[in-house]
């Protein structure tokens, strides 16, 4: 990859790893790296949302950096930085320049999708390293036609599979675009089919585990689609919320796009980014699934616009303003640079679910100690990550458990507990007590209006029934 890059798109690269470091410990842990650190110490092939790497890989690197938040999302930087540097050598291989290169490398560094995913610990960011390399790699293997250029583009898509199941879909609408757009000539060779083959064998553990657990991850998808998740967006808002994806350079995008469509060697990446976008849009999906395809979008659409600033002296501060102005907007916006109180909760969802976590804990545990409850049941894996963390860090707290996603399969209370703080809306726990009274409220103190405010604690007491019959009706996808 050095060789391929000249040295100012590595600087963007590194100067994006710097500003998300810089803010790397700001506000707290996010609800998924907490549920991502606990899912990664109960290894298992796969996860009802997720395959196994990222889980695994988030305990892993969380002891390896003794829970520092800051360095716990160096990972993630790294693999922002990735993102960028793929678009560098994409816009290499359609043709650009040194200049083309390093302002292809600054649009997609400046994105907003990338700013929020490279901040967090999470499968995104990693996802969409791994597929915006498979695109580059597509590319390359479409224009070469090479057996060599195939098969490491498979074995890439192989590892994008272990990370996250949505590749399928970007990967998915690339070769239907093939098969509509041309060129077709790769596809009467053996290779395209087997580097399919190659990639098949990353979804392999996942399948397996699925298998053999009923498909949780058809329920998970369903519940995204009708707005089960907190980033969730109606479908018929998707393509006005697509711009976020990129802030205003999203205009480039769109460049980028009529420019493929002209080159009839690449006019199936403009297809494939119509097909997947329609593709979202019917299946309530949300805008970052599309972010594989941005930095081939982002390479076209940046070439051509400096094609048309040319040398004049009144087209060349468009691309410099655009990118400036899109850096800050994205930043502020993207990232936790304002007080807490201050943040964007409304336009960035993840910003307020890293507020309040230690003011969370305290009142759960407070609450458990004047209750001496037996049980904590919770009703989202955020509440119950952030238990768990504080338990293992030494909290006095009693057995977490609770229904949502990962935690119905490994955290089912041993014995018949009777006395239980019952944490947020847990309906069919809350019915199937003799009592359930209120005994705390939690805050995050810092005034955001996230998820996790205003949260009700009840001491339920005296089960009517049995653990074994309770336990099937906790269980929730999303």
């Amino acid at each position: 990859m050095a060789g391929g890059l000249r040295p100012r798109s590595w600087w963007v690269a590194l100067a994006l790893v710097a500003v998300l470091l810089a803010v790397g410990d700001r506000y707290g842990f996010h609800r998924d790296e907490l549920y991502l650190v606990e899912a990664g110490r109960h290894p298992a092939l796969a996860y009802p949302d997720q395959p196994a790497v990222v889980p695994l890989l988030a305990a892993w690197w969380f002891d390896v950096v003794g829970g520092d938040l800051r360095r716990f999302r160096a990972l993630p930087a790294a693999a922002a930085a990735v993102v960028v540097l793929v678009a560098g050598l994409t816009s290499r291989e359609l043709g650009g320049g040194r200049r083309d290169q390093v302002w292809t490398a600054a649009v997609v560094a400046t994105a907003t999708t990338l700013l929020v995913a490279g901040h967090l610990f999470g499968t995104t960011v990693f996802d969409v390293a791994l597929t915006s390399l498979t695109v580059w790699l597509l590319v390359r293997a479409v224009r070469r036609a090479g057996a060599a250029a195939w098969l490491l583009a498979g074995a890439v898509a192989a590892l994008a599979l272990t990370v996250k199941t949505l590749p399928l879909l970007v990967l998915g609408c690339c070769a239907v675009a093939l098969l509509l757009a041309g060129p077709r000539t790769a596809l009467r060779t053996p290779w395209p089919y087997l580097a399919a083959a190659v990639a098949s064998l990353g979804l392999v553990p996942t399948l397996l585990w699925q298998a053999a657990n009923g498909w949780p991850q058809l329920d998970m998808a369903a519940a995204i689609g009708e707005g089960g998740s907190g980033t969730s967006t109606e479908r018929w808002t998707l393509p006005l919320l697509l711009p976020t994806l990129t802030g205003i350079t999203f205009v480039l995008l769109l460049v980028g796009a009529v420019a493929l469509w002209r080159r009839r060697d690449l006019r199936w990446i403009t297809v494939a980014a119509a097909l997947l976008v329609t593709l979202l849009v019917l299946t309530g999906g949300k805008p970052y699934y599309a972010f594989g395809l941005v930095p081939v979008l982002a390479a076209a659409g940046t070439a051509a616009v400096r094609r048309w600033q040319g040398g004049r002296r009144g087209r060349r501060l468009v691309l410099p303003v655009v990118v400036g102005l899109n850096a800050v907007a994205s930043a502020v916006i993207g990232l936790p640079v304002l007080a807490a109180s201050q943040a964007p909760v409304a336009l960035v969802y993840d910003h307020g679910e890293q507020v309040g976590w230690p003011e969370y804990v305290a009142t759960v545990a407070g609450a458990a100690a004047a209750t001496e409850a037996e049980l904590v049941l919770t009703a989202n894996y955020g509440q119950a990550g952030a238990l768990d963390l504080a338990r293992r860090e030494g909290t006095s707290l009693p057995p977490v458990a609770g229904g949502h996603v990962g935690y119905w399969h490994w955290s089912r209370p041993a014995g018949e507990p009777q006395r239980v703080l019952v944490v947020g809306d847990v309906g069919a726990a809350q019915d199937a007590f003799a009592t359930c009274e209120p005994v705390a409220t939690v805050d995050n103190g810092a005034g955001v209006d996230n998820d996790e405010r205003g949260t009700t604690v009840r001491l339920c007491d005296g089960l009517t029934g049995t653990w074994d019959a309770l336990w099937p009706r906790l269980r929730r996808a999303g």
